[in-house]
């Protein structure tokens, strides 16, 4: 059920730095219940299917264990490198089905944790029912413009890539120059589409309508949406590093030479926590960014708190 009103998260103002930073951390601690409920769960989801795969390789008899390296010293042969993209194939395929689960459940509770944070700011709380319900009619938008949000900056690496590597016979440093133009344009997607899905959830906006609202809030607040969006990711490593690393100890210490039932477990818990706490606060740090984005190009604030007081 919706409270009413209450302290705010977060000064109703251009917000610094440490005000997201704090502001972030200050919505796990006033709502624990409910971001890191959710954040619990997909822990587990995306825990869980780390266990499967892993376990349905080691049944197959497959090593999921580093490979020697060759000496680079020595002359590689083709041998030795197909020896070797074969032992870490096992390793592979489990790192990318864990991949692909964590974008698909981030992507789901994105919006989820948007409207949990969002009401916070105005001093409302909601619980996890009712962050679902306002979520759900969202879902295939959200989903689709955090694909959208994966794609076009790889897609711009690949590109200048390629194009560096088909002119090479023109002149080989064009890869270089190739590959720079597509991390600049890889670099710019990020920073238009860093805040499109608070910008779709909050304002319930269509795909097209977020995209390039996306782009306007922080057209003129790039090298700022890019130094705070950077130093969220940073952040929320370190937490995820830090709670997570006691369980990877315990596994490393019971698996020096190949992974057991109980390192794998150690090692899935500790991934769980990591996310349970992680995936909120990212979620919390980027809707807290666009609100500051919002307040100084829109000056919202009077309306935040108009909406506070309601």
């Amino acid at each position: 059920m919706t409270q009413g009103p209450g302290p705010n998260l977060i000064p109703l103002t251009k917000l610094t730095l440490s005000e997201i930073l704090s502001g972030s951390l200050n919505s796990l601690r006033r709502m624990p219940k409910t971001l890191l409920g959710i954040g619990l769960f997909s822990g587990f989801i995306i825990g869980l299917s780390n266990i499967i795969a892993t376990a349905l390789v080691v049944q197959s008899g497959e090593s999921l264990t580093m490979p020697e390296l060759p000496n680079p010293s020595d002359v590689i042969t083709q041998q030795q490198i197909q020896e070797l993209v074969t032992a870490l194939a096992p390793t592979l395929r489990v790192g990318v089905i864990t991949a692909v689960v964590l974008f698909i459940v981030q992507a789901v509770t994105a919006g989820m944790f948007t409207h949990v944070v969002g009401n916070a700011i105005i001093g409302k709380k909601i619980n996890v029912t009712e962050s679902w319900k306002k979520t759900r009619p969202q879902l295939m938008r959200v989903i689709g413009l955090s694909i959208i949000s994966f794609l076009l900056p790889t897609s711009a690496i690949f590109i200048g890539l390629f194009i560096g590597v088909a002119l090479t016979g023109i002149n080989s440093i064009l890869v270089f120059v190739g590959l720079g133009i597509g991390l600049a344009a890889a670099i710019y997607c990020w920073i238009g589409l860093y805040v499109s899905i608070p910008t779709l959830v909050l304002e319930d906006s269509k795909f097209l309508v977020a995209f390039k609202r996306s782009f306007y809030l922080a057209r003129t607040n790039t090298f700022r949406v890019l130094g705070i969006g950077i130093m969220g990711i940073i952040t929320s490593q370190a937490i995820s590093i830090v709670v997570s690393t006691p369980f990877a100890l315990f596994a490393q210490s019971n698996a020096r030479e190949d992974p057991t039932t109980s390192s794998i477990f150690m090692s899935s818990m500790g991934s769980i926590l990591g996310y349970t706490v992680m995936l909120p606060f990212i979620a919390a740090f980027t809707t807290l960014l666009y609100t500051d984005l919002r307040i100084r190009k829109e000056n919202i604030a009077t309306d935040l708190d108009k909406a506070k007081n309601q």
